[in-house]
């Protein structure tokens, strides 16, 4: 078993993966902001088996990835592996001209969509909800068309209140839920209707804003393709924005997982 871990800027998403039988195994996720991360590290991994390899990808910067690598290194006596962007891989080639400026979690998201939807034959919108919202388009011979970054949506929330004086509103009022509103028994949906109060202004404007700035591009890219998108969402706070999305989305919490368990192959 190999152990797949992704370092995104707020939280660490982990699973065991079978490289030999396709399989994935337990599998777990933590926030990092603040933790003492040896003892994280050891809450999550101290009673798993010895992996066979620790291949990881890092867009949260230099000194998490010394820790990570200092405990692995005592835990299993291994090194811990890294992958990274390239100009082409499993089929998708790189839009940027400097290749390694895309964060290495899109590249991942991008390469595990494109070849989940590869025998279709249609055209890729790959979208990542978390500290920040990404939006890539793939076509469909695997060309990376470019992407757009924006706050996510907790982050525009913070940006908004740490910005503007007259938002009178504490940090702890910042609850990263979405207001809700019943449709029918048993069910409810995402508001987007007009606020009554700042604190839901707020929640129902940033979250008004990310689903806009996707249903756009989506939009763009079928004015393109015709119908021929095949659209999916990941992040943290996927499940919340994909349910007023126009388009259809496929929801697949683990896909850069899934891009690091093929990308985990080349490494060594």
């Amino acid at each position: 078993m190999n152990l797949l871990i992704d370092i995104g800027n707020s939280r660490i998403k982990w699973c065991l993966y079978n490289s030999v039988e396709n399989e994935f195994g337990s599998e777990g996720a933590m926030l990092h902001d603040k933790a003492e991360l040896p003892a994280l590290f050891s809450e999550q991994w101290g009673l798993l088996d010895n992996p066979d390899r620790v291949v990881i990808s890092n867009v949260s910067g230099q000194q998490l990835a010394e820790s990570m690598d200092a405990w692995v290194d005592k835990k299993w006596q291994m090194k811990s592996e890294y992958v990274k962007t390239e100009a082409f891989s499993h089929g998708v080639s790189n839009a940027y001209s400097d290749y390694q400026e895309l964060g290495v979690d899109r590249w991942m998201a991008m390469i595990a969509a494109w070849q989940r939807f590869r025998k279709e034959g249609k055209a890729v919108c790959v979208v990542d909800c978390g500290t920040a919202t990404t939006i890539d388009g793939i076509s469909a011979s695997g060309q990376h068309l470019g992407g757009y970054i924006i706050p996510g949506y907790s982050v525009m929330q913070e940006m908004l209140i740490n910005n503007t004086s007259d938002i009178k509103m504490g940090k702890n009022i910042l609850t990263r839920k979405i207001l809700r509103k019943e449709t029918s028994p048993g069910k409810t949906v995402s508001s987007i209707n007009f606020s009554s109060s700042t604190e839901e202004g707020v929640n129902s404007g940033c979250y008004l804003a990310t689903i806009s700035v996707i249903d756009s591009v989506v939009t763009s890219m079928q004015d393109d393709f015709g119908k021929q998108v095949n659209c999916i969402i990941t992040g943290g706070h996927a499940e919340l924005v994909v349910e007023q999305l126009a388009g259809n989305f496929e929801h697949e919490p683990k896909l850069v997982l899934h891009g690091l368990a093929m990308l985990s192959g080349k490494v060594q």
